[in-house]
């Protein structure tokens, strides 16, 4: 749920978020694929637990535990199963599509990350009743994506005026 939007003839969208939360905007663009982004397992857990990576991005899962992960995604947009693998560098995955990845391990079921992949220049992480500021938007339509745990993506258009 978007709280406290800003005027859409704006540069600067602004909002609040109920809980902790990614807001992006989508512009049609192709934003440059990230480098050198993971997210480790370590203690039996993913760190971090939520990671944001524009399309295109490789994300490197390496294991710190000294013990097997099996790191997967059953979500729609890229899923993957990485199988079994011990301590090291880990392994990579693409992220080619944009949308919310939910990440798991088979091994222990309470791991539990999520990896928003973003197709936009624009983005940020939120906590509750932070105010995010995305500056410098490019004027025409876009679409104003914000993803909560609890509320999951809620996608609404957004004009900026020249």
């Amino acid at each position: 749920m978007l709280i406290a939007g800003a005027p859409a003839t704006a540069a600067e969208i602004t909002g609040t978020l109920p809980e902790p939360g990614v807001v992006w905007i989508s512009d049609g663009s192709k934003p440059t694929p990230m480098s050198d982004a993971s997210m480790k397992n370590a203690h039996k857990t993913f760190v971090p637990e939520l990671l944001v990576v524009t399309a295109g991005s490789n994300v490197r899962f390496p294991n710190e535990d000294p013990f097997y992960h099996s790191i997967y995604s059953e979500s729609q947009r890229d899923p993957f199963d990485l199988g079994y693998y011990d301590m090291g560098p880990g392994k990579v995955v693409p992220f080619a599509q944009p949308g919310i990845v939910d990440v798991r391990c088979h091994v222990h079921q309470f791991m539990r990350a999520t990896i928003v992949v973003v197709d936009g220049p624009w983005a940020q992480t939120a906590e509750p009743g932070q105010t995010y500021t995305l500056r410098n938007v490019r004027p025409g339509q876009h679409r104003l994506h914000a993803w909560t745990p609890g509320g999951g993506e809620k996608i609404s258009d957004v004009a900026v005026g020249s």
